[in-house]
Formats: C-alpha cells, structure tokens, sequence
C-alpha cells in the first residue's frame, strides 16, 4: 500500500506520514519526550525517545500519524533543525479573517484597530499554544463578554486541533475590579500550569474590570510576574493623558471607550462580542450584546442595533439578563459552565427565574420603600436609605440590586429631574443616578480630599458606582455628598 506523505498538520490524519517543518511549542518529560508543534495550520503532539531540541526550536521532522489516548500524534523518525522563519507565518495566521463589525458604528471604526489588534493578539496565542486565562465580573454584562470571548476561542482551538480543556478558563469575579483576591487565584492557577504541565505562561484577559485604580496593585504585581494582560472594559478610569490611563504601563493591550473619547454607554459584552466575532468568524450570538446593553443600561445607536438584530423584544432580552444575573449571585465564584447557555434557548426556564425573582423583588421593595428618606436639594430629588438595617439579607436580589430597584421606583414620572439615590451600607455607599451632574468619579475624588482619615475608595460609571470607607466616618460622608448636591450648577436642558 502507498504511502501518504502530508506537510500540512491541517491534513494529518491517522495512517499518514507528517513531513514538514514545524515550530516546538511545548517539550514534557521525563519518558519520551513529548514535543507539541505548530506549523501555522494546525498543532499536534509528536513523539521521540529522546532529544535536545527545546521550545521555540524550529524542526523539520518526519513520522507516521497514529492515535493515542483519542488524540493524534506524529511518531518522530527523522527530526533536525529547520532555518524556516515562523513568525511571518505566524503573523499571517494570526489575522482575523473577517473584517467587518455586526453594526454599523462610527464609535466602532474608531477603536477599530485596538479592537482588531485584541483579535489578532488571542489568535496568536492560540495559534503559538499559549493559554489563556479569561477574569470577567459576575454580571449580565461581564458574563456576556466572557462567554462570547470563550467560545469563540474554544471553536477556534478545536479547529486549530488544540484542547480548550487545557489552554482556556475562564472565571468571574464578584466585585467590580480585579481584586488582589482573584489576581492571586489567577498567578496559582497559571503557576501550576507552567509548573505541573510545562504549560507556556498564560495569557490573561481581564473583561468588565480592570481600568481603574483599584485594579492597579493586581495588574501591576502580574506585569512584574512578566504576565501578557488585556483588559476589555467600559468603566471610567480617571484621568487620561495621551491616551494613557494610569494601568496602561502594565497592559499589552487596553480597550476602554473612555481612551478614545467616549463613555460607558458601549459596554464590555458589546466589545467582547465583536471581538469574539473576529477571532472566530463562524462564532455568533447576537443574544449576547443585546441582553448586556439593556442590563447595564446602555444608550445609543449601538445598542438599539444590537436589540434589533437580537430579534427579541426589550422585555424578553430583559428576562434572560434577571436569569443571568440571579444564576451569577447563587453560583458565587463558579463560573457556571453550560448554564448560561441556557438562557439564551430555553424560554421556559428563563421564565421560572423571572417569576422567582419577581417575589424577592416584591419582598424587598415592600420592606425598603417605607423607610426611604427623600428631599429635594437645589432641584435634585435626593434620597437613600440603611440598606442593612431594611433589606433581607441571603436573599436575591442583594443590596446593590435593591438600591437601583429602589432608585427606579422614586424616578418613575420624575424624567425631566435628576435624581439622585444612596444605598448605605456600614463601609460603603451604592450610588444611582438618573443624570450625570455629579458623577460617581467626582463624588469619590471630592470626599478622598475633604476626608483623607477615611481612606476613601470606590469607582463604576458617571451615574451608578460605590464608594467604600472607614465605617466611623460614614455620617460625615453623607453630609458631604448632600453638602457636594448643594453647590452643584444644574442645567437640565
């Protein structure tokens, strides 16, 4: 019988000969030693007793394709050092296939590059073996994006003929940053795969966190770590200078609308899907952007493209985002593999959920709502309330939820005003607002110079954020942020 030469890994089936030249990507011992090649179609793992040749050697080998374990692999006869320059192969595999967004955006076409450069950068991790860890905050809207991210990946690696099993996890983080917590669950995770596995270090994505100074202590300890970071964001990161903010020093790659002039209205999830879209042209779920936009409550032409090409109703895309999220806070810090795909196709059980949490909704208002303090000040209907002494605590939805509940309720009616409403928790404060007159940022930066002792701290958008503090000093704060409403210029027009 013939034999059947292939120098393509795309085209290394079992019973063939492989022949051609590839670059290591990743070497195992002790035993025969394990290589893991690339040659920019494809990777498989190839087998020889033993050899000196290392990672990111370029080879030429030759051997017969047969099946181990339900994986292929090449049985290495002949293997000596190759001249081949992989990098521009590399490079050209590396870029996205498609070059068009699911909309049409001129806030789009102006992030363009950073949004294609994000693309090609995780195309090549793939391609070059490299892992990837996804960090994502556990909302509609960082759930979204890092199920987009993932998926598109996972695809991509199956075609690529690596195992996402190995090379790609994704985990959610409860708070709105990427805290020194998860940073370090991260840096034992990626330890271990280099350790354990002589896995390359990972790439780490960090999607609906990461762009504020809170995040700076974590990015900073993994870029000194000598870890390739991303973050994807659309929280405000403070002060910008040259199209810099303060944790750009650390990053290889930051996407934040805010860096190129816009706002928070185009969310993380509605990045990460077209990201997604462009590292894998087949991957599509216009579900995604659609449910994160009206859950984080995103304006714009963007948004109004993405509920129309959902083909749900604001309703409908409204439900699966309660589903998500009321799935997030009982799962805590799993990352609910399978789950949320759910939603996006069963009707009925996004349903059960909405009924469920339309009780807890009804419980919570009706235990709040009475004891809600209102004024006016200087024409803003500002309100708040002790969140621990009147919300039931262990029950969906939480305190940061009840206070937006809360905040919808008094601004029923109330369109042409702006209106302003606190949660209050013994060391933090939730803000809400309808209108951007005193933005969360500000707040924040006002009290921090007013009240240093209280090691203020905080961040989120113009009009819903937190601010966190000493405990003692929390009448004084609420004087000062009522003091803030008072002075003020309001312009309404």
């Amino acid at each position: 019988m013939q034999k059947k030469y292939v120098n393509n890994l795309s085209e290394a089936t079992i019973g063939t000969i492989f022949s051609g030249n590839v670059k290591i990507l990743r070497k195992a011992k002790p035993g025969p030693v394990v290589f893991l090649v690339s040659d920019g179609t494809g990777t498989i793992d190839a087998v020889i007793k033993d050899s000196g040749y290392e990672v990111n050697d370029t080879v030429f080998l030759e051997g017969f394709v047969n099946e181990r374990a339900g994986k292929k692999q090449i049985e290495i006869e002949r293997i000596k050092k190759s001249e081949t320059d992989f990098s521009q192969i590399i490079n050209e595999k590396s870029e996205p296939k498609l070059k068009n967004f699911s909309i049409n955006s001129e806030k789009y076409e102006a992030m363009r590059e950073r949004i294609y450069s994000i693309a090609k950068r995780l195309r090549r991790a793939v391609i070059e073996g490299q892992p990837i860890l996804i960090r994502h905050h556990a909302d509609a809207d960082g759930i979204g994006a890092g199920i987009a991210v993932e998926e598109a990946l996972n695809d991509f690696m199956i075609e690529f003929g690596t195992n996402p099993q190995y090379n790609l996890y994704r985990s959610p983080s409860k708070t709105p940053f990427y805290e020194t917590t998860d940073m370090l669950k991260d840096l034992s995770h990626a330890k271990r795969m280099m350790n354990e596995f002589n896995q390359k270090k990972p790439l780490i994505v960090i999607i609906d966190n990461g762009s504020t100074s809170e995040d700076y202590f974590a990015l900073k300890m993994l870029h000194a770590l000598g870890f390739e970071l991303i973050v994807i964001d659309h929280h405000n990161p403070g002060e910008i200078k040259e199209g810099k903010t303060s944790v750009c020093q650390f990053l290889l790659l930051h996407l934040n609308p805010y860096i190129f002039g816009f706002d928070s209205k185009i969310c993380s999830a509605m990045l990460s899907y077209e990201i997604a879209r462009l590292v894998n042209e087949n991957f599509e779920n216009k579900l995604i952007p659609a449910i994160a936009g009206i859950s984080d409550r995103c304006e714009g032409v963007e948004v109004e493209q993405y509920i129309k090409n959902s083909g749900k109703t604001v309703e409908e895309l409204q439900k699966i985002g309660v589903a998500i999220d009321f799935a997030s806070y009982n799962l805590k810090f799993d990352a609910g593999e399978g789950i949320y795909d759910e939603f996006f196709t069963n009707d009925e059980v996004v349903s059960l959920i909405f009924e469920e949490t339309t009780k807890g909704v009804e419980i919570q208002l009706q235990s709040t709502m009475p004891y809600v303090k209102t004024q006016k000040i200087n024409n803003v209907i500002f309100s708040y309330i002790d969140l621990e002494k009147y919300t039931v605590r262990f029950k969906y939805p939480p305190a940061g939820k009840v206070i937006g509940l809360i905040h919808d309720k008094i601004s029923e009616g109330k369109e042409n005003q702006a209106v302003i409403t606190l949660g209050l928790l013994s060391d933090m404060i939730i803000v809400r607002a309808t209108k951007p007159i005193l933005p969360v940022s500000k707040i924040i930066s006002n009290l921090q110079e007013k009240i240093p002792t209280a090691n203020i701290e905080g961040g989120g958008h113009e009009c819903a954020g937190t601010i966190k503090f000493i405990t003692a000093h929390s009448e004084k704060i609420l004087e000062e942020i009522k003091e803030m409403v008072r002075e003020i210029q309001i312009d309404l027009e």
